[in-house]
């Protein structure tokens, strides 16, 4: 029976689209497929990935943790950075022989003065503590500070430099390509063929609308919003739309309507020019060339064809005029003399909303960034009010359960650690 198989395919951030613009995957999905699962089953997550955001890789990795089931990391292309932490979680790994791991310190950004910049500095030994718990159960027979020297060195490996390297691995010897395209992000020391794993996309602003969209539809679907209602203006967005359309595709279907008009003029003249050939030789019907039948049949479909694509044009012009004509009537119903005053007051709202948009992005940038500091130190935080140190020293707890799980469940060490240092 074959095993259950999630797709780790494309960046780890908080929402899931697959699409010709990339492929993203979150820790919504994953928890959705693990639920699927039954106790002691065995399943697969197949993994091609550059890695992601941190909080939400940290997440899925202790989804699969806490998981009943059995479940194989399958490294397909390429594990890299957070994908190579949750490929650790899984019980067991495979990795094709061509495929890559690659392990390194978490990175990030900030802004502010020297006490913003220090603070983000230990939230990245933070993260880099909690991802070495991973790496540790799986890296056999290194250290902490070997792993730890591994990751700021930015290490690649194939999957038999893997297994060379101590990883607990299995190695697949078949010529194996990447599950799907992903992002490139250059990384410093990427080998040459793990690259070619890597096929960077142009994003259009078609492709950034269409992500737009899947974020917020995972947004809309996780907090349980409803579709904001429409604005003031709401009513008229059909008949804006087929005014836009026809303004800008008017000048591309009248040179198409004359381009056809013309070649369907062409074709006539070219096919009574054969007419004529056929009729005034002196031989019997028979004697047609086969040539002249087959140009003959050939240009007429064609002109037949291009009669259909002039009608459909003529079609269309009429449709967007007509619509053209309703919004300018919608225009003069809401109390704009005419669309340039109706382009006039909206031009002065988009400036205002573009403004306050603004406003609202770098605030939600804040409020992004002091949530995953937060989900980061207080997730998934224990009781602490009935535990009782089993360990004399904080390393020990830190070796014995990891530094997050030390951090919450013995703080009066950590604590008393700290004085020390």
């Amino acid at each position: 029976m074959a095993r259950k198989k999630y797709c780790l395919i494309g960046e780890i951030t908080d929402f899931d689209y697959h699409g010709f613009w990339g492929d993203y995957c979150s820790p919504r999905s994953l928890k959705a497929w693990l639920a699927t699962l039954s106790a002691d089953e065995e399943a697969e997550i197949e993994i091609n990935s550059p890695g992601g955001l941190v909080v939400h890789g940290i997440e899925m990795a202790n989804a699969i943790k806490n998981s009943k089931a059995k479940i194989v990391a399958h490294v397909t292309g390429i594990a890299a950075s957070m994908a190579s932490v949750i490929a650790c979680a899984c019980d067991r790994i495979e990795m094709e022989e061509a495929s890559f791991m690659m392990i390194h310190d978490p990175w990030g950004y900030t802004f502010g003065n020297a006490e913003e910049m220090r603070k983000e500095a230990s939230l990245l030994d933070q993260m880099k503590a909690v991802i070495m718990s991973f790496y540790r159960g799986k890296f056999k027979g290194l250290t902490e500070d070997q792993i730890s020297a591994l990751m700021s060195d930015e290490t690649w490996y194939t999957g038999n430099e893997c297994k060379e390297a101590g990883l607990d691995c299995t190695v697949i010897k078949s010529d194996v390509r990447a599950a799907a395209s992903i992002v490139d992000h250059k990384f410093a020391k990427m080998p040459e063929g793990a690259a070619k794993f890597l096929t960077a996309k142009e994003l259009t602003d078609e492709g950034r609308a269409e992500i737009e969209a899947a974020k917020a539809k995972a947004k809309a679907e996780t907090q349980g919003e409803n579709t904001p209602s429409e604005s003031s203006t709401g009513n008229n967005q059909a008949a804006e739309n087929a005014a836009a359309a026809a303004a800008s595709g008017g000048a591309d279907w009248e040179a198409r309507y004359k381009g056809a008009s013309k070649k369907i003029n062409e074709l006539q003249a070219r096919i009574a020019e054969l007419e004529k050939k056929v009729s005034d030789q002196a031989v019997s019907t028979n004697a047609i060339t086969d040539a002249d039948a087959t140009v003959i049949h050939s240009l007429t479909s064609e002109r037949d064809g291009l009669k259909a694509q002039v009608a459909a044009l003529e079609e269309t012009a009429a449709n967007a005029a007509k619509a053209l004509k309703d919004f300018e009537d919608q225009v003069k119903q809401s109390g704009f003399e005419n669309l340039a005053a109706l382009i006039g007051a909206a031009s002065g709202l988009k400036s205002d909303l573009e403004k306050r948009g603004q406003e609202l992005a770098d605030t939600r940038e804040q409020l992004e960034h002091m949530k995953s500091t937060r989900n980061l130190l207080t997730g998934s935080v224990l009781s602490q009010g009935a535990a009782t140190a089993k360990y004399s020293s904080f390393a020990e707890a830190v070796d014995a359960i990891g530094y997050v799980a030390a951090c919450q469940k013995y703080p009066e060490l950590k604590a008393t650690y700290r004085r020390k240092k």
